[in-house]
């Protein structure tokens, strides 16, 4: 990179004149120009400290970079299967910061911060690789270089790229709009070129979110608005959307105090959805699912208040909640004799990247005598990427104290098949999504037992959500599929109505006798 070269020449400038300097008073000292010329020995003895401090500090500077760049390449190789010399967020940031105060920047350019990602599916004829989807990465990261190389007009003086948590930031600096659908198309004509690349199959649909850097605006809030710019994109299934104020909803201050009010008066309830083992024909587990019992509104769900909660900073006493109210639960069936199997719980991102985590979830199961391996935690596919490498500490952590730990919402958005060999989950569930076609689709039937196929290779359970009818669940169980939740089952259940059920149903009975 071009400020390490020009760090390492100054270093060395540096440390020469130093050098220089002293054999100079050497050498005077040595002919006894030193007293003839005085003023010239007094100022090379004011110089020799001040070059011998740059060239220390230029080379601590030096030694700091080529630290950091050493991190950023091993994180490179591991999201893009090689030490491709993209930017972390960080250096991008100050990347960005430069560019936008240069003569450039100063006329009237426009400068603009795109965010994309593709959601992707990927079919590898060896599924023991586990490299395929940091590959398809680096040949991203191949293909925004192409697009942006100097011979193009926007050249490498007015633009900056990294890649950072799954999403790929690109800076640009144009003289008209039009130069930024050009980018898009030109890296989408060439993601789609990849789609077929001999023992690998893709499907590629990039999605890209457009956000103009203002004038004294910060380069991560501008990241952060392309980045919800590109969420838009991906919801709408449109390929370019520019950020717009409208899409960050603030939730009104009376929302806010609901929900707080909510908590404080118990509104909130667990309900518990159980899950049946195809293999064992009996119902192995459950997950606990949040219900807010509103004396306005009735019963809601969290899609109606969780976003809300999100942003007001009440994530986190949901979560507590839930999980508390779980090992109460567990330990009042444990002392009344009942039934018992394991319960997943789900976790926000927030709560499962909070430095306590781990900690709180030990100290209550301590506290209510509940065995570990009556816990399964669940978070989304979402949040295991977003910090790749502290996502498999905590899971590993979790594991090694008995904890099973599941992804949720399997294959929706940006799904990175290559992080399930990373990863160590216990379990992957199948979104919904792909389970509601499988009867009338056949690629929905062909993508469905692709998946099964993917997690079972890794040694994971499958568990296929929204499986509401008898015929899907046929389909799955010739999929070999391993577990089912869904309403052909059973639906959420009240605490006291889930018991009953455990003790008494017609599935496991049916299931048992034939």
């Amino acid at each position: 990179m071009n400020y390490r070269k020009r760090n390492l020449l100054a270093t060395i400038i540096s440390g020469s004149l130093f050098v220089i300097i002293l054999a100079l008073e050497l050498v005077f000292a040595l002919t006894g120009i030193a007293q003839k010329i005085p003023v010239l020995t007094v100022l090379l003895i004011v110089f020799a400290p001040v070059f011998a401090i740059m060239a220390i500090a230029l080379l601590i500077r030096f030694l700091s970079l080529e630290r950091a760049n050493r991190q950023l390449i091993n994180e490179n190789v591991y999201n893009l299967g090689e030490a491709i010399a993209f930017y972390d967020l960080h250096a991008f940031d100050v990347k960005v910061t430069t560019l936008s105060k240069s003569r450039r920047a100063k006329s009237k350019a426009g400068q603009y911060i795109i965010a994309f990602t593709c959601s992707t599916l990927i079919a590898a004829q060896n599924l023991d690789r586990d490299e395929n989807y940091a590959a398809f990465n680096g040949k991203t990261a191949e293909i925004v270089e192409k697009v942006l190389t100097p011979e193009k007009k926007i050249g490498r003086r007015t633009n900056a790229f990294c890649f950072n948590h799954g999403v790929f930031l690109i800076y640009l600096m144009v003289d008209e709009d039009r130069e930024i659908r050009d980018v898009v198309n030109n890296i989408s004509d060439e993601l789609f070129k990849t789609e077929q690349t001999g023992t690998t199959s893709v499907s590629v649909s990039p999605f890209f979110g457009v956000a103009p850097l203002e004038k004294g605006a910060s380069v991560v809030e501008t990241v952060e608005n392309a980045s919800i710019a590109r969420n838009v994109s991906e919801r709408n299934f449109e390929s370019l959307t520019y950020y717009h104020e409208s899409f960050r909803k603030r939730s009104s201050r009376s929302e806010v105090e609901e929900i707080s009010n909510a908590l404080s008066n118990n509104e909130f309830v667990v309900f518990y959805q159980p899950k049946f083992n195809l293999a064992t024909r009996k119902f192995v587990s459950s997950e606990a699912l949040v219900r807010w019992d509103s004396k306005r509104y009735g019963l809601l769900s969290p899609a109606k208040f969780i976003p809300i909660a999100e942003q007001a900073g009440l994530i986190h006493e949901i979560d507590t909640f839930v999980f508390k109210r779980v090992c109460e639960d567990l330990n009042e069936a444990k002392r009344r004799g009942r039934r018992l199997i394991p319960v997943s719980v789900n976790f926000s991102l927030y709560e499962f990247f909070s430095t306590n985590f781990l900690n709180s979830i030990l100290e209550l199961l301590e506290e209510y005598k509940i065995s570990p391996s009556l816990i399964e935690i669940e978070i989304t596919e979402a949040t295991s990427q977003t910090n790749t490498f502290m996502s498999v500490s905590i899971i590993k952590k979790l594991r090694d104290r008995g904890i099973r730990v599941l992804m949720d919402d399997f294959g929706v958005g940006f799904s990175n098949i290559g992080n399930l060999r990373k990863i160590p989950f216990d379990a992957v569930k199948i979104d919904k999504s792909f389970i509601d076609d499988i009867v009338t689709d056949a690629k929905s039937r062909a993508i469905v037992k692709f998946l099964i196929e993917l997690c079972q290779a890794n040694d994971m359970e499958v568990i296929a959500e929204g499986v509401d009818n008898k015929e899907q669940c046929e389909i799955l169980k010739k999929m070999k599929c391993n577990t089912i939740q869904g309403f052909y089952y059973s639906k959420a259940l009240p605490i006291k109505e889930y018991e009953k059920f455990l003790l008494s149903n017609p599935f496991e009975k049916k299931e048992a006798s034939n």
